[in-house]
């Protein structure tokens, strides 16, 4: 043997086609293993030739050529074979058509084995010395033509079917398709001009150098990529008439099927999700990211949608694995589950305002049980003993103002149950009009004068406007609010405190504030008050509460279309506002 360039070149790369080939058979299946059996049978077809390249006896260049027809005849036939599993047209794939694909290169092959006794496939071989090292010289036979007419039908029946097949398909498929179509073109052009009668030393033939390179760009694409691994997985109308949204995604997290109900979980009804990543879908969901991820049969309710029209989804995560239980992708599962959230909600908010509901009817009657039962009967008390003479008339004086304070306590006492009751009674009407804001609050003022003379407390009102102020609302329900606002500020406010009451007119409302300079709230009751829960608290003097005007005056002031805005810190002050509406014209 003799050794060249050209035969080194193909010893090398045949044999590391082979090695990619073998690889890619045991790792991977389907389509993609039958088209790496036809790249093995190229770098059988390219080491075969390249150890003829090497020998110098007609002898041993013959011997390896009948090695190089193992690759040469059979390679078409395995095209053919992989465009049809590749193109998942599984109907075709019977003992019937592998006869009909295979006929012709067992033939072949077997008349190349044989070619000495009846001269079919060459008519004539030689050994041709006047190269650079000595060649095959070969006469072609009539059967020679025979296999290239197969060897270019073969290419092209099986271009014309990957075509066909992915003309309508996404860009990814097509993109694939080219390239094997391009896989195919190049070694078939270069065999041709080698046919034509152009070639290196008028006997080299180039066909397996362009089918070793480009199957070795190829197969390298495979191993490092995946490069086939997005492929159509075949589907029934099931699939697509399934509700819940699937997408399917291969090992490298890219999408490679998915059915109409996910664009519109999406968002995206006119977008073709095929070959996109998981980052690109679900960039901005890392927690739905790290459960595709996983690997595993788990799952996550979470909240999906553009920010404006939010939809609530339950996600599945179903891992395929093959027969040996290498992970082949993932299917994620995404059900609408708005719907049912909602009425979760709806439920779970009836049963929180039955409890309060149910915590303040207890409360209610713990009210009329003892603040309202003690005063009442501490009176009768009195009454009584003093008509038996056992308390004399100076004392009995001396004691009416404590009662007097009393029946003060509970007389607001009584109209905050009224308005309660009243208030929870369906069918209640809000009756609005116009009236005077400041006359209002002026005979509040009056009610509160001798409770803040005794306690030390100054009562003022602020105003920024001149002239009277009139507001459009329910007076009822705003007088009550009021004073119980008053009331409360006069109550946790202590000797040289303030309590202020501010109003300030807008172009289409009036702004209230009743603000006092007292202990303030504690930041756990402050929370409370504004979730609208029930809380009692002593005052500075240890004044008794039943917690149930300041919910009285959040719901009044809502119903007059405004919110009660409360603000406060601890020994610093507490601040109370709302907007009521002036009358339009």
């Amino acid at each position: 043997m003799e050794l060249n360039i050209f035969s080194i070149i193909l010893l090398v790369s045949g044999m590391l086609v082979a090695g990619i080939s073998a690889v890619i058979i045991y790792r991977m299946k389907d389509a993609v293993r039958w088209f790496a059996f036809t790249m093995l049978l190229v770098s059988i077809w390219a080491l075969g030739y390249g150890l003829e390249l090497l020998s110098e006896t007609l002898e041993g260049m013959m011997f390896w050529v009948k090695v190089e027809y193992i690759g040469i005849a059979i390679a078409p036939g395995t095209w053919i074979w992989f465009c049809l599993k590749y193109a998942g047209l599984d109907k075709w794939i019977n003992y019937r058509s592998a006869s009909i694909v295979y006929a012709i290169p067992l033939i072949t092959f077997l008349l190349v084995l044989t070619n000495e006794y009846h001269h079919l496939h060459y008519k004539e071989v030689s050994v041709y010395t006047s190269g650079p090292f000595p060649l095959l010289n070969i006469t072609i036979g009539p059967w020679y033509m025979v296999h290239t007419i197969y060897f270019y039908v073969s290419l092209l029946f099986g271009n014309i079917l990957l075509l066909l097949k992915f003309k309508g398909a996404d860009s990814i498929f097509r993109k694939q398709t080219n390239l094997l179509i391009f896989a195919g073109i190049i070694p078939w052009f270069f065999n041709i001009i080698y046919l034509l009668g152009y070639r290196p030393f008028d006997h080299i033939d180039l066909t397996p150098y362009a089918f070793l390179f480009t199957y070795i760009f190829i197969g390298l694409a495979l191993l490092r990529f995946d490069l086939f691994n997005i492929k159509p997985i075949a589907r029934d109308k099931v699939f697509e008439l399934i509700t819940k949204g699937i997408l399917v995604f291969d090992p490298r997290d890219r999408v490679i099927d998915y059915n109409d109900a996910i664009l519109k979980a999406l968002n995206k009804p006119k977008i073709s999700l095929i070959g996109k990543t998981m980052e690109e879908l679900f960039g901005n969901k890392p927690e739905l990211m790290e459960l595709i991820k996983k690997r595993e049969v788990c799952g996550l309710e979470l909240e999906l949608g553009t920010g404006v029209d939010n939809s609530e989804f339950r996600i599945e995560c179903i891992p395929i694995l093959d027969k040996k239980s290498v992970f082949s992708g993932v299917v994620v599962l995404f059900e609408n589950i708005s719907a049912e959230k909602k009425i979760q909600r709806q439920l779970q908010y009836q049963a929180d305002e039955l409890v309060k509901t149910n915590s303040l009817k207890d409360k209610l009657f713990t009210i009329i049980s003892h603040d309202l039962k003690g005063p009442i009967l501490g009176v009768r008390e009195l009454i009584r003993l003093t008509n038996e003479g056992l308390i004399a008339k100076d004392e009995f004086f001396d004691m009416i103002p404590e009662v007097n304070k009393n029946m003060d306590s509970v007389s607001i006492l009584l109209e905050n149950l009224l308005g309660w009751t009243s208030s929870q009674m369906k069918g209640e009407v809000i009756e609005r009009e116009e009236f005077n804001l400041e006359d209002m609050i002026q005979e509040q003022f009056m009610l509160f004068d001798k409770t803040v003379n005794e306690k030390g407390v100054f009562l003022k009102k602020v105003k920024y406007t001149k002239g009277d102020i009139f507001v459009f609302a329910d007076k009822n329900m705003i007088d009550l609010a009021i004073r119980n606002l008053i009331s409360n500020a006069i109550k946790f406010s202590g000797p040289g405190d303030t309590v202020s009451v501010i109003l300030k007119e807008k172009p289409d409302s009036v702004y209230v504030r009743i603000k006092d300079t007292g202990s303030g709230i504690p930041p756990e009751n402050l929370e409370k008050l504004r979730n609208k829960e029930s809380i009692s608290t002593l005052g500075k003097n240890k004044e008794s509460g039943t917690g149930l005007g300041l919910l009285l005056v959040q719901d009044y002031i809502e119903k007059n279309g405004s919110t009660l805005y409360i603000q406060s810190t601890l020994n610093e002050g507490s601040d109370f506002s709302f907007y009521l509406s002036k009358k339009t014209d």
